[in-house]
């Protein structure tokens, strides 16, 4: 969504991938796409369901009372098609009663020929700055009307909108919302009272080109009333979505793998984020500048010896194949946002 221009103020969130201390403490378990997002296929939508533990999917059906996104049909399809729960969203231009009246019908209309299923959350986004030109209590009452239209429709509703902008633009009853804010760091949980927590517009996904909205549940409102998670051994990123939110991020097995390599490479904020260590490796030769070893961008004895020394661990100047006392201590600092080197 747009929310990233009027959150400024509150310092964009780092995980994925601008500044160098990023990590993820929440689950990865929505996300939103509209025409801004590159266009995701079928294999796309599995792969990020498959390694990053993505459940849902809200994607932009409309917008005011003329916009309609051209390619909501195509992603409502391959999103489905991939196992994943799948909602939409309008986003709001309406300053008047009348208007909110017009553009729910319009994002109905949408909704259904874009092949949205009847049950799904159709959201209204309140971001514009249309909002701010009225009364809270005019706001409310406004839209109010539009997702009484919505639910007439077999549509389930919900509002989207910034928490600065709650209390004093609009009200957003407990038990309901998806409320977006990008702290600097996600170590804490937050707004456990609502639906979803946007917590960031810069996640990336291994393979897939751009950036994207994403989001932590906190019930199943958005995944159709169901817990079930649909993930493989690979998945990394995935909770069963409870009442209850669960802080998740790397597993703590002393193995380094891509999902380890991956947040390395987030927390130094290194250009190419893929998950892979190339020969020589241009994220090596970063730990080697923080080490104070040799730049040559390979994994030595001399730069694992000095990343052993960093980390209070057994000095041998070896990875183990298994279990390693070095890579588990790594891991949970990156866990807790902080560089390891």
């Amino acid at each position: 969504m747009k929310l990233k221009k009027i959150l400024a103020g509150l310092g964009a969130f780092i995980a994925p991938f601008i500044f160098a201390v990023s990590v993820f403490a929440a689950r990865t378990d929505m996300i939103d796409i509209s025409g801004n997002n590159t266009t995701l296929s079928q294999s796309d939508f599995t792969s990020i369901r498959n390694n990053y533990g993505v459940k849902a999917v809200t994607v932009k059906i409309s917008e005011g009372s003329t916009y309609a996104w051209s390619g909501a049909k195509n992603a409502i399809a391959n999103a489905t098609n991939a196992g994943l729960y799948t909602n939409g969203y309008h986003f709001a231009r309406f300053g008047t009663l009348a208007k909110a009246q017009s553009e729910a019908y319009w994002a109905v209309q949408n909704a259904k020929a874009d092949g949205l299923g009847v049950g799904a959350v159709l959201a209204v986004d309140v971001e514009s700055s249309v909002f701010k030109k009225n009364s809270k209590a005019v706001n409310d009452a406004n839209i109010s009307a539009f997702n009484a239209i919505v639910q007439a429709a077999g549509y389930r509703t919900d509002i989207y909108t910034s928490a600065s902008w709650i209390g004093k633009y609009l009200s957003v009853s407990s038990g309901t919302g998806w409320i977006a804010a990008y702290p600097y760091t996600v170590t804490v949980d937050r707004y456990t009272s609502n639906h979803a927590w946007q917590f960031s517009s810069k996640m990336t996904f291994t393979g897939i080109s751009g950036r994207f909205d994403i989001s932590q549940l906190y019930d199943t409102y958005y995944t159709a009333g169901t817990t079930s998670v649909i993930s493989n051994s690979a998945t990394t990123n995935v909770t069963k979505v409870t009442k209850k939110t669960v802080k998740t991020g790397l597993t703590v097995d002393g193995i380094w793998g891509s999902a380890t390599t991956l947040r390395l490479q987030q927390i130094y904020n290194m250009k190419y984020q893929d998950g892979k260590i190339s020969k020589p490796s241009s994220l090596i030769k970063i730990l080697q500048k923080h080490l104070g070893v040799t730049q040559d961008g390979y994994m030595g004895p001399q730069t694992i010896r000095a990343m052993q020394r960093k980390l209070g661990t057994p000095v041998d100047g070896k990875i183990s194949s298994g279990y390693s006392n070095m890579v588990a201590a790594m891991q949970k600092k990156l866990n807790a946002g902080v560089k390891p080197f």
